[in-house]
């Protein structure tokens, strides 16, 4: 209601009092409450955010203010990445949840399908770097310049 209360006096004159007057509410809890929506939306846009130690997935007030910081994960080692390697050539693109449960025990399916889309992105990468020059790519010889050279 708050939210809705806001769009309705986008051009109100003294916005907040016409505010808290509608939601029968006190001027500074009206004050309060838009902080705290402008705080959150700042949070919001300035990257991701964790509501997952909130069991309604929803911030209270007392921890509207509470930021974490992106979490990174741990980099693949070799012999995950070995094991990665030997489940794909037994399962194949695509069975992830089969390669993290055979081979990579300590990845799950979706880290075991984010490794693949890399490792992937990074094969045609260097698949495209080693294709043949085409004609095309070459520049033209001007005439006067080869006959210097001979």
């Amino acid at each position: 209601m708050f939210e809705e209360a806001l769009v309705l006096t986008e051009n109100v004159p003294n916005r907040f009092e016409t505010i808290a007057s509608y939601l029968e509410m006190p001027l500074e809890v009206v004050k309060h409450h838009y902080d705290a929506l402008v705080h959150d939306v700042e949070v919001i846009e300035s990257g991701p955010i964790d509501y997952q130690d909130h069991p309604d997935g929803i911030l209270s007030p007392e921890t509207k203010h509470v930021e974490k910081d992106k979490k990174r994960g741990r980099p693949w080692t070799a012999k995950e990445h070995g094991e990665f390697l030997k489940g794909l050539d037994e399962f194949g693109r695509g069975d992830w949840k089969s390669v993290s449960r055979k081979y990579v025990k300590t990845r799950s399916a979706r880290q075991v399908a984010s490794h693949a889309q890399k490792y992937f992105q990074r094969q045609d990468m260097e698949n495209h770097a080693k294709k043949r020059s085409s004609i095309h790519d070459m520049t033209l010889v001007d005439d006067n310049d080869a006959d210097v050279n001979e």
